[in-house]
């Protein structure tokens, strides 16, 4: 049995007779007969009796019709649902990050793709663990994972997007060291404010400080930046925050330094191997030229004269 018998099925049986069927189909109808007949023999009933100029259904061909209507129907359904997805014009990208990268910084990439596609569903969420984002993206349950640069499974596939840089922010009333620089050996010995759900990032930390002979010492694991920030703020801890959220920083009075050297750590996105749906490759194309419009627009305040903290705060004015 072929699609196309049933569609020429339906529309014998729509119109009354083959000749209006075939009118309607585009087709002699000597082929719509002929396909009857081979759907007949393939399903070893007979589908109609001929009265006059019309055939009308037997009860076999009675009993096929909601069911022939409905493989039809989700055909159609299925070739809709593809037609989208080709064209980015609907559907669900699912996105998963890992707690270094944070889904607000995912989200505050995604704005140029969702004024652009609105039927697309963004679904963003963290999960705990690099090991938990690619084994959600390897089997499916994300489209997308944004992490730090590690080693893969041979059947995934890293895009690297940039390079996340760390700087070092300090309570309400710290000046900021002439040259607008501390040497990491140098951070003092404020505690830190790190975040629980994040130990790579915290590791990035702990392992430059250490080369630098610094023994780091936790005053407080909490479950987001907003709440490192709150930390700085509220209770004279320090911490090192991503270069968005050291502007936010600033605006909230916090005192935010350049490290030497400072913690970097090359970041992007996680896909299963092959050709990527149009909608996420869209995503990734849109939050690349996102990226790529904020480190330009950096490094232009740098080759001004500009400091990094001084550069981040123009660039973040300049671009949003």
């Amino acid at each position: 049995m072929e699609l196309r018998q049933l569609e020429h099925f339906m529309a014998v049986v729509e119109h009354g007779g083959l000749a209006r069927a075939a009118e309607r189909l585009y087709l002699s109808q000597a082929t719509v007969s002929s396909s009857i007949r081979a759907l007949e023999r393939s399903l070893k009933v007979s589908l109609f009796h001929r009265t006059g100029r019309r055939l009308v259904p037997t009860s076999a061909g009675v009993e096929l019709v909601p069911l022939a209507r409905r493989v039809l129907d989700d055909v159609v359904a299925a070739q809709d649902a593809m037609r989208s997805a080709r064209e980015v014009g609907g559907g669900v990208l699912t996105v998963m990050c890992t707690p270094d990268m944070s889904g607000e910084a995912v989200a505050s990439w995604a704005g140029g793709f969702t004024h652009k596609y609105p039927a697309v569903r963004l679904d963003i969420s963290e999960v705990g663990s690099r090991h938990e984002l690619v084994t959600a993206v390897a089997d499916g349950q994300a489209e997308l994972g944004f992490t730090l640069e590690s080693e893969l499974r041979s059947d995934l596939h890293f895009v690297e997007l940039g390079v996340q840089r760390l700087l070092l922010v300090r309570p309400r009333g710290r000046r900021p060291p002439r040259g607008g620089g501390v040497p990491l050996s140098e951070i003092g010995d404020l505690p830190l404010a790190c975040r629980q759900a994040a130990p790579n990032e915290d590791d990035a930390v702990r392992t430059a400080l250490a080369a630098h002979g610094i023994d780091a010492v936790v005053g407080a694991n909490v479950p987001s930046r907003a709440a490192q920030l709150a930390f700085v703020l509220g209770s004279g801890f320090q911490a090192f925050l991503p270069l968005r959220m050291c502007a936010t920083a600033l605006d909230a009075g916090a005192c935010v330094v350049e490290t030497d050297p400072l913690i970097e750590s090359p970041f992007g996105v996680v896909h299963r191997s092959g050709v990527l749906a149009p909608a996420a490759q869209q995503f990734v194309h849109d939050v690349r030229s996102a990226l790529r419009g904020w480190f330009e627009a950096i490094a232009a305040h740098r080759a001004e004269g500009l400091g990094l903290v001084e550069a981040v705060v123009a660039a973040r004015d300049t671009t949003t």
